[in-house]
């Protein structure tokens, strides 16, 4: 399972710190630095990460610093918030944590054995229950995908199309390769432009390498370079089906 996260910090030697912790742990995938209190609201709605890193003396919207407002402020947009966890030089912000019910509160300068402990009790509190929500966030605007109703995702350039089951196109001004770590697991990438969803997979016709998508007459080519992954995705299939004739 792949676990995105973003940092909430103005000293990049901490955000790089932070990443560094993390480096051994290839499901975690910083997907985004901010620093400030309103590039971090515009950051967690685009990317929906499952962990927060916060600095809570970052300059904040309405006030010198953010504490704890930006959750206040995602909690108009977001019905389920990220996981925070706060990294600070001080505890004078503990006990306002604890009434945020933040996950961890770490004092700076921390140690990679603290961050290891705090995303081991992350997994075994809240690793099995995910936000199944993207974000697609246009000039203010702010528009939610469910992951489940996604068929297909389709480059088109420096932008990707999300392909959806009602027959709906959803575009995200972000290249395919941004997305595909991302996803959950049962999203693969058969094709330079394509990432299908293999829940959606109803044929797999090797001999015109295309994939067929289930309640549309999409076939999706898969390419050679990606043709072991298409034999995982034929392999899953199969175990799961009921009868194999």
């Amino acid at each position: 399972m792949k676990y995105p996260y973003v940092i909430i910090d103005n000293d990049q030697k901490i955000a790089d710190a932070i990443q560094i912790s993390l480096e051994e742990q290839p499901d975690y995938i910083c997907t985004g630095i901010a620093k400030d209190e309103q590039d971090a609201l515009d950051l967690i709605l685009e990317r929906r990460p499952r962990l927060v890193f916060l600095e809570p003396e970052v300059p904040g919207i309405d006030t010198v610093t953010t504490k704890y407002s930006l959750m206040t402020e995602l909690s108009k947009y977001m019905s389920r918030l990220p996981e925070f966890i706060v990294i600070t030089k001080t505890s004078d912000y503990a006990i306002e944590g604890i009434r945020n019910r933040i996950m961890d509160y770490i004092l700076k300068p921390f140690s990679k054995g603290q961050i290891n402990r705090t995303l081991m009790r992350f997994e075994k509190d809240f690793g099995l229950s995910g936000d199944n929500t993207l974000c697609f966030k246009s000039y203010g605007d702010y528009r939610f995908v469910d992951v489940d109703e996604i068929l297909y995702l389709k480059a088109d350039n420096n932008t990707t199309d999300f392909i959806m089951s009602n027959g709906n196109k959803v575009e995200a001004f972000k290249t395919l390769k941004h997305f595909q770590n991302l996803l959950p697991d049962h999203f693969v990438r058969i094709h330079n432009s394509y990432i299908i969803n293999t829940d959606y997979v109803s044929r797999i016709h090797f001999g015109k390498a295309k994939c067929a998508i289930k309640n549309t007459d999409d076939l999706i080519p898969f390419s050679k370079s990606y043709k072991n992954n298409v034999e995982e995705i034929k392999d899953s299939l199969a175990k799961k089906s009921l009868i194999y004739i």
